[in-house]
């Protein structure tokens, strides 16, 4: 039976506008096919599972997602489907369609954990819908709905007012509320999660997440901590206790997604680039403490420098550093995800999602 996407959006509109055309959909290749290939070749088993070299060479939804999303910008889809077919192989839950959240290869049990890491199942959603537009396969359409309908029913609570989107299946709830990680609404997921599924909800949850960003900003230079409590009743905003008070390697991705999805507006913008722009060269910190002001005493990873230049901090765009001088699959994922993110890749795709979402 072929697959009916919802109607706020058809498909037959999208190829009539010209969104799907063949012109339209290789405007947006994002790196070049040789960081692609080193890509592959460093952080990609034969087998299609992403290697995360910086944690004992495990492997994360949020890994086989970035896979997915950088081989299909790059029209390979022998390795694209490598990976999401490992991924189903060896992640997928038996009851719904989200992901076991991480696979360790030397344990005896690989797959100790049936929790599942909302944003790895986003961004696996995200590759499949790109995938499906661009390559016209109705099974990938069909496969990114499954995950946006079992996260819609499955993840979000209402809490004090909010349609909140919680970071995983269980352990996220206590006493006072909620605690969500602000980095795991992957905005241009949520924005094709609008025309694949109940767009009325996904428009809630989208701007809900957006009002998150926008009123849980901390200390001196105002930006969203990695973990954020939500109480349960009046819905106000804290760092989590049960975290470090930090904006660091999880928040680091917050306004990349905004800036793809087109939601870095001017009031969210000026923090980012504040703290971007004010360190001396060279010397952006990993993290700083939201409520004492100290830094690292190291500093940050090249891909951090890369989400400065994609989201058109400063003079940072001009200076983005090569995908293949990183060492680290994270930060070499965040330097693929900044050259999407700088080309605009899906820019047109978005842009016909983006216009149910201001309905």
């Amino acid at each position: 039976m072929k697959y009916t996407r919802h109607p706020i959006i058809s498909r037959r509109s999208l190829l009539v506008s010209g969104v799907l055309s063949p012109f339209a959909m290789q405007k947006g290749h994002a790196q070049s096919v040789d960081d692609w290939a080193w890509y592959a070749a460093q952080f990609m088993r034969d087998d299609g599972r992403i290697i995360d070299n910086g944690n004992g060479y495990q492997s994360h939804t949020e890994g086989q997602g970035y896979g997915m999303l950088f081989a299909q910008a790059n029209d390979d889809k022998k390795a694209f489907e490598k990976i999401f077919s490992w991924t189903e192989k060896n992640l997928k839950l038996s009851d719904c369609a989200l992901h076991a959240w991480h696979y360790l290869p030397t344990s005896p049990v690989k797959v100790p954990d049936s929790n599942n890491a909302t944003d790895g199942d986003l961004l696996i959603a995200l590759a499949l819908a790109f995938a499906g537009y661009r390559w016209q396969r109705n099974d990938f359409l069909k496969a990114a709905h499954d995950i946006y309908k079992d996260v819609r029913q499955k993840l979000v609570q209402k809490i004090g007012g909010l349609y909140v989107l919680m970071p995983g299946l269980t352990g996220f709830t206590n006493q006072s509320g909620v605690v969500v990680n602000l980095s795991y609404y992957v905005m241009p997921s949520l924005l094709l999660a609008t025309g694949l599924d109940d767009a009325k909800m996904w428009q809630s949850i989208m701007r809900n997440g957006l009002a998150l960003v926008r009123n849980g900003r901390f200390g001196r230079w105002k930006l969203p901590p990695d973990w954020l409590q939500v109480a349960a009743h009046s819905g106000h905003l804290s760092i989590a206790d049960q975290h470090p008070p930090r904006f660091s390697y999880d928040a680091v991705r917050v306004p990349l997604y905004l800036a793809w999805a087109g939601q870095l507006g001017s009031d969210l913008m000026a923090g980012f680039e504040n703290y971007w722009t004010a360190w001396p060269a060279n010397n952006l910190p990993a993290w700083v403490d939201l409520k004492t002001g100290e830094r690292s005493p190291y500093n940050a990873p090249l891909g951090f420098y890369s989400v400065g230049g994609a989201c058109d901090f400063g003079q940072m765009r001009a200076a983005m550093p090569s995908v293949q001088k990183n060492d680290n699959y994270y930060s070499a994922s965040l330097s693929m995800l900044a050259g999407l993110v700088s080309q605009q890749f899906g820019a047109d795709i978005m842009a016909a999602h983006s216009r149910n979402f201001l309905r």
